[in-house]
């Protein structure tokens, strides 16, 4: 028998019974005692924020050492335990109240992190302890070939081995991260670099929250309806429930005659990048793909004039730090780029690489416009891409008897056989414990090492619903890392997908996005750092993706996609998940240059607003 077979239930049981559920009857949100209700939020970050207060009192008045790494760690990861599950919490919740008594929760945090930012002691306590370091390595250099080690006291090879390897590279980061973060500005600069970091923080959550607000993304009147037949049912009812949002009457409905039917104009689209992407994918009007598309450029209109101006702000506040753009601030910050010109030499060379190509295959799209509507057509525009795509890779489309194969269960049960095979890791759903959710169809899944043991808690929000965020993405609730008794404290992890909730069945891009997603989970589940600053997707920006694009291989091989499918067993399916994988391969490498030139030209044209200069404003 497996030791898993023996440690899950123990670890279930054990999960419950350590559980505390209050008088109310709950365990609180994300098993949070602090978080009985909305109001609790404020009140969870206020007091995280004196406990955090007294750590660093703490820190800046004890004699250097590499407890003092551990100290600011200990910060950060009780701050981050806030501030993460609230930003998860206001993208999710089912409940207006939760989602803005979170808000603001992460605007109280969020002032208290960058205050602790331009902290004068904590950024003298990590420069010491890293001096303290250095002595102790120059010395233990010095002794080590003579016979003067024999004598060397045993409290400085003690202190020697607390400074682990780990230890000095976030002791190194930390120092760069209070560097570039205004400790070093006067009194009055640092009020203005304050001021400035909360303004930005307002800013961008405003700017977010409106380009995931249906209500406010609007909606534009398309006339000649008749085009509508070309949607499928299913971007049909999407539609109509953005319609819904914004509370208008408008739907679009089928009016049959003899098979044939039409919508009376004008109808209203909305513009949510969903409804949009439905249209300039599907209908062959192109005066309709032009209205919507150039429409959805235009929303939301309170993001019109809030992003220039938070652009500017950002410039300013890196010119005030000592940096000559937003670019060289966030390129030492986040990227192994190191500076901007770095970022600057790869695209270009990604647009060398990908010209010839991508001319090719621009040229394979104006052919195909050409015989869809006639020579005099315009050359292929925005708004054409999708539609054209679409029509050539069409005669490859996967069959639709192979698409009802991949099903959620399915593949939540293939997920789970390829991490037990690759990892040892087991994937079982537990119970959701009173008041722990935050809306109805979230499963709580635990993850068990067949030899370590339990490794952490993975929810699974994969429904769309008013009020969550619109796309796939991975929540860190809570990192690992190790705690000062010893124990591991394992992660707490939140897949938030926006799948059809009508059936149960997936598109092979949608099992492919459910697995990119578990990539992410995977990489904080395995990274068992002993600083939460090290733990998981708190890596390098360019290095964080790899762990996720990794297990999208498991969904596009012939070889493993069989375990995605019922009946994996049976030669049928082997034969399905073969056609699959080839028609998969055969399309991720249609029109690759024009995607990559795409990439690169989003990423030129963001690198040209954060090299934003006065002048050029």
């Amino acid at each position: 028998m497996r030791l898993a077979s023996i440690l899950l239930p123990k670890i279930i049981a054990a999960a419950r019974s350590n559980a505390k559920v209050y008088s109310t009857g709950s365990a609180g949100l994300f098993n949070k005692a602090q978080l009985q209700c909305p109001a609790d939020w404020v009140t969870y970050a206020q007091d995280t924020i004196a406990r955090c207060q007294l750590i660093v009192e703490e820190t800046v008045t004890v004699p250097a050492s590499a407890s003092t790494i551990q100290s600011l760690d200990d910060i950060s990861d009780h701050l981050c335990q806030v501030y993460d599950a609230a930003e998860f919490c206001r993208n999710a919740h089912s409940n207006t109240e939760w989602r803005q008594q979170a808000l603001q929760a992460v605007m109280v945090t969020a002032k208290y992190i960058q205050k602790l930012n331009m902290h004068q002691g904590l950024y003298s306590a990590v420069v010491r302890s890293l001096q303290h370091h250095d002595r102790l390595q120059s010395h233990s250099s010095a002794t080590a070939s003579s016979q003067d080690s024999l004598n060397r006291p045993q409290g400085s090879v003690a202190e020697d081995q607390e400074y682990n390897a780990e230890t000095v590279i976030v002791g190194r980061a930390l120092q760069k991260d209070f560097e570039q973060r205004g400790v070093h500005l006067d009194s009055h600069g640092q009020q203005q670099a304050l001021q400035m970091s909360e303004d930005l923080a307002t800013m961008g959550m405003a700017i977010t929250q409106n380009a995931s607000d249906s209500s406010r993304m609007g909606a534009v009147q398309v006339l000649n309806g008749v085009w509508v037949e070309e949607l499928s049912p299913s971007w049909r009812n999407h539609m109509n429930t953005q319609l819904s949002l914004l509370g208008s009457k408008s739907q679009f409905r089928m009016h049959g005659n003899g098979g044939t039917g039409h919508l009376m104009p004008p109808q209203l689209v909305p513009l949510d990048q969903s409804s949009v992407n439905g249209i300039v994918q599907s209908i062959n009007d192109e005066g309709v793909r032009q209205q919507v598309w150039l429409a959805s450029r235009q929303t939301p209109a309170e993001n019109k004039q809030a992003i220039v101006d938070f652009c500017i702000l950002r410039r300013d506040f890196a010119q005030l730090l000592g940096f000559q753009s937003h670019a060289h601030l966030q390129a030492g910050l986040a990227s192994l780029a190191g500076t901007p010109n770095a970022v600057v030499s790869f695209l270009d060379q990604a647009h060398v690489a990908s010209r010839d190509r991508a001319a090719e295959e621009y040229d394979v799209l104006r052919q195909r416009k050409e015989r869809l509507m006639g020579s005099s057509s315009r050359p292929p525009q925005q708004w054409d891409r999708a539609y054209l795509m679409g029509a050539i890779k069409a005669h490859r489309t996967i069959d639709s008897s192979v698409s009802m194969y991949l099903s959620l269960h399915d593949c939540l049960r293939g997920l789970g056989a390829v991490l037990k095979q690759l990892t040892g890791i087991l994937l079982e759903e537990v119970p959701m414990l009173p008041g722990e959710s935050w809306a109805p169809g979230v499963q709580k899944m635990l993850a068990v090492h067949e030899t370590d043991g339990e490794l952490g808690v993975i929810y699974l929000d994969l429904f769309p619903r008013q009020g969550k965020f619109g796309q796939a993405a991975h929540f860190t609730l809570r990192c690992g890392r190790k705690l000062k008794n010893g124990e591991y404290q394992t992660p707490v992890i939140a897949l938030a997908c926006n799948f059809e909730q009508s059936h149960a069945l997936l598109t092979h891009h949608n099992a492919a996005t459910l697995v990119h997603e578990f990539g992410h989970a995977l990489h904080s589940l395995l990274s068992r750092t002993q600083y939460q600053h090290l733990s998981g997707t708190r890596g390098a920006m360019d290095v964080i993706e790899v762990p996720s694009h990794f297990m999208e291989n498991y969904v596009n091989d012939a070889r493993t996609l069989p375990l995605f499918m019922p009946d994996s067993s049976k030669a049928s399916t082997a034969r399905k998940a073969e056609a699959m994988a080839k028609q998969v391969k055969q399309d991720r490498h249609m029109f690759g240059a024009l995607d990559l030139e795409t990439q690169a030209n989003f990423a030129t044209c963001h690198m040209r607003v954060a090299y934003m200069s006065p002048a050029s404003t």
